[in-house]
């Protein structure tokens, strides 16, 4: 039979005490995960700044029982491995130094997103500028961090690039945005009341937060070609003041129109040395030797001719 060159006791035993262990950790890896997401869940909802440090700790727990899990259900199953990885260790003490300076950026990984995790400069679906992208943190993971831009894209950020950089925070304390829209005017056009209009149209735009004394419109700076006027709104949020700022340009636009202030072309005005414009008004204004016509020439040039001939 060729069950007899199978030692069972000696590799089959053990691979069924593996794949029995493994098994054990995964249910219990499960069933852990589900507790841990329905409580976390009615955590959350009374309390929503939680979720990130939340789903953050759930998942490193997750990693750690899994972790243990396999290492007990090897070592218990294969339990002459632990000496035969002791001496490779010993033997390649060189080969563990280069592996654990390998390791060293998961390692930093995973602290830094236990950092962010704790302290919470950002959380998730908080509007993030990271990089000079517009973002909402999607989420934090183990090893890195998800972010979805404006265009839908997803940014994977290693944590520990998450933790050293600078990054502009749209949502916490006060998600509120102040809206500076610049429009320039003719220095012919009513200044008055090109401000007042600007004013009222942001007034009547209904995501427009009067706060304090805005809106309002500042005269910014009197350019080469026009009077530059800048005003400032405030919106809810990030999103909703960029929104609000195309639907201002467009009315401002139209009421502009209506009233008859002028945004201005760009204009150069050129100034003339003295002489020089003496000389082209004299070349202008010199009236031009008249030709003789063709007929007198004609006429000139046979009687010319008839001189010598009555001689």
């Amino acid at each position: 039979m060729a069950f007899e060159f199978v030692d069972f006791d000696g590799f089959l035993l053990p691979l069924l005490n593996f794949v029995i262990g493994l098994s054990v950790t995964l249910i219990i890896a499960y069933i852990i995960n589900r507790t841990l997401h329905v409580r976390i869940a009615k955590i959350v909802e009374r309390n929503p700044s939680l979720e990130t440090s939340y789903r953050f700790i759930r998942r490193l727990v997750l990693a750690i029982i899994i972790v243990i899990g396999v290492t007990s259900a090897t070592f218990a199953a294969f339990p002459e491995l632990g000496a035969s990885i002791a001496s490779i260790f010993v033997a390649a003490g060189f080969a563990s130094i280069v592996v654990g300076l390998a390791a060293q950026s998961t390692l930093s990984n995973i602290l830094a997103g236990m950092t962010i995790s704790i302290f919470q400069p950002i959380r998730i679906d908080e509007a993030v500028m990271f990089n000079n992208e517009f973002c909402f943190v999607e989420d934090i993971k183990l090893m890195h961090t998800v972010l979805r831009t404006w265009d839908n894209r997803r940014l994977m950020v290693p944590n520990s690039i998450m933790q050293n950089e600078v990054i502009v925070n749209y949502t916490r304390t006060d998600s509120s945005k102040l809206t500076p829209l610049l429009v320039s005017i003719s220095y012919e056009s009513d200044l008055d009341k090109a401000m007042r209009i600007m004013v009222d149209v942001a007034k009547r735009h209904p995501d427009c937060l009067p706060i304090g004394d805005l809106p309002k419109v500042q005269v910014m700076e009197l350019g080469d070609s026009g009077i530059t006027l800048r005003l400032l709104s405030r919106a809810k949020d990030q999103g909703t003041s960029f929104a609000m700022a195309r639907d201002l340009l467009k009315e401002i636009k139209r009421e502009f129109d209506a009233n008859g202030i002028e945004i201005p072309y760009p204009r150069r005005y050129l100034v003339v040395d003295p002489k020089i414009r003496r000389l082209l008004e004299e070349s202008v204004l010199k009236p031009k030797p008249k030709r003789a016509s063709r007929k007198k020439g004609d006429q000139a040039n046979a009687e010319s001719e008839a001189a010598p001939t009555a001689k």
